[in-house]
């Protein structure tokens, strides 16, 4: 039997339909597609009313929807859903994805190797760049997406992870690992559950896998109050797998090329690595041969800065600012917030230029504060032998101190 799909929604019926309308329009075929079930978490739109009759016309006895009188949240939903589904392999999916053959057929092959726990699929934005082809744990240990706003054509994003935790917006597993963790973990409040998930598989001993040969568009944080309930979440995953969390991201980032820094406020950023960087300084000044080898690199930074530069003198106030705000997304550092601000005060941006200020203010109280939390988390990393984040924390100190 295929796939047991479970979608929770709530409200938002026409990004339901859409996701419903995607997945009707492929052609994998009930070998892979089991029954799709769409968990109504007390929506007050026209979920209510229209989902039963739509699922029906698009999927006939495949469909079940499943009404809750009020909304239970993520977690909730979906162990409701996986305990009405029939199939031996479930797939979690969020409603407001949609997705395009082949996407059923490589997480299925995944699922194949008894050592794969839960298997997810390459997510994209509607532009193209990548939402997730993993989850990663900075330098301090706090969660994000790895590469994220990559180009979606990025080698990068199709070489295999060691992953500690893969994103419950399209997850693929066995019914029997998804019970043997006992579900999501419904202490979450629409947030973390997937993470949680994750932690407790790979506690039984089986790998996370991103398929890149699956790959969905993810119109990611389309659900009210999606992120309201963040450090609760937060609090409480620390309190449940806060001893094996480990930084992992300058390890997940070696492999393909590049190394992880942290910035003056302890942020963790990515460069390529030196060789790379001196091959990038070759590129001509010519604004089509930048962008090409942006495309091709995000993640340079003296290319975003000379872009920038070539489209200002051009009296292109506006793409030179979206160039530096892209610098900046990727490189919170004082060198790409200075030149942002500078191009704001000439273009007349006066709120942006306040918030790049912002940025750059710091006090002694907060350095020092930062020194120990580096200090702190250099000592970690010393008891764990992880002696590459030793190395970066070192030489984030080294440099302060000598900035002081």
């Amino acid at each position: 039997m295929g796939f047991s799909i479970i979608i929770p929604a709530w409200n938002l019926w026409e990004t339901t339909l859409a996701c419903l309308r995607s997945l009707a329009a492929q052609d994998e075929g009930e070998a892979l597609l089991a029954e799709v079930l769409v968990v109504d978490n007390g929506s007050t739109d026209a979920t209510a009313t229209a989902l039963a009759a739509t699922g029906e016309s698009l999927f006939g006895s495949r469909f079940t929807r499943l009404r809750l009188e009020e909304n239970q949240g993520f977690a909730a939903g979906c162990n409701i859903g996986a305990r009405a589904a029939r199939g031996s392999l479930l797939l979690f999916l969020n409603n407001d994805t949609t997705v395009a053959s082949p996407w059923l057929a490589p997480l299925h092959e995944a699922l194949q190797d008894s050592g794969v726990g839960a298997a997810g699929s390459l997510l994209l934005y509607p532009d193209g760049r990548n939402q997730h082809c993993g989850i990663c744990f900075s330098l301090f240990g706090n969660p994000g997406h790895l590469y994220a706003r990559f180009p979606g054509s990025h080698p990068a994003l199709r070489r295999p992870h060691a992953l500690q935790a893969i994103t419950g917006a399209c997850l693929a597993l066995r019914r029997a690992d998804f019970d043997a963790c006992g579900g999501f973990h419904e202490g979450y409040r629409n947030g973390y559950e997937d993470m949680d998930l994750c932690f407790a598989l790979r506690r039984r001993g089986l790998s996370l896998r991103v398929v890149p040969e699956s790959v969905v568009t993810h119109h990611e944080g389309r659900t009210p109050g999606r992120k309201a309930h963040n450090e609760a979440n937060a609090d409480l995953f620390a309190a449940r797998w806060g001893d094996v969390v480990r930084p992992d991201i300058h390890r997940l980032v070696q492999t393909d090329g590049y190394v992880a820094c942290l910035s003056p406020q302890l942020v963790t950023y990515l460069q390529p690595c030196a060789e790379r960087l001196r091959e990038l300084a070759a590129t001509p000044d010519k604004e089509d041969a930048l962008r090409l080898a942006l495309e091709r690199e995000p993640l340079w930074l003296d290319g975003w800065l000379r872009l920038a530069a070539i489209q200002e003198q051009a009296g292109q106030g506006a793409a030179a600012l979206e160039s530096l705000g892209e610098a900046v997304s990727f490189f919170p550092v004082p060198t790409a917030q200075r030149a942002l601000l500078t191009c704001a005060r000439r273009q007349g941006k006066t709120s942006l230029a306040d918030a790049v200020l912002n940025m750059l203010r710091d006090t002694p109280d907060a350095a020092r504060l930062r020194q120990q939390q580096a200090r702190h988390a250099r000592s970690l990393a010393a008891q764990r032998g992880d002696q590459l984040l030793v190395s970066i924390l070192d030489d984030w100190l080294r440099l302060q101190g000598r900035s002081r």
